[in-house]
């Protein structure tokens, strides 16, 4: 899957397509690996801005044993105005597609 809806109006960079990943699989708990393999992004880059989504609480970090799961802080006010602005930049997308 494509994460390039938030991009194509904030900009094409990793921060803003690890934040739509995270919009777009809302629900269960992911580990660095998968997360990089699903944006196509080096593991140790996803590694170094994760860290930014927990601190500002828009990711959750859990650790099971010495593995790190993270899963998105939907009742963060930011997470749903990103939501939000995901939902309409889509929608937009796919009409202006038509």
């Amino acid at each position: 899957m494509s994460y390039d809806i938030l991009s194509s109006i904030l900009g094409n960079n990793v921060p803003v397509k690890l934040v739509e990943f995270f919009i777009v699989n809302n629900e269960g708990m992911f580990q660095l690996t998968d997360i990089a393999k699903m944006i196509g992004i080096s593991h140790s880059r996803v590694h170094d801005l994760i860290d930014n989504l927990v601190k500002y609480r828009i990711v959750f970090e859990t650790r099971q044993s010495r593995t790190r799961l993270f899963e998105l802080n939907k009742n963060n006010p930011v997470v749903k105005q990103l939501q939000e602005l995901y939902r309409i930049t889509r929608a937009y997308k796919l009409a202006s597609e038509y």
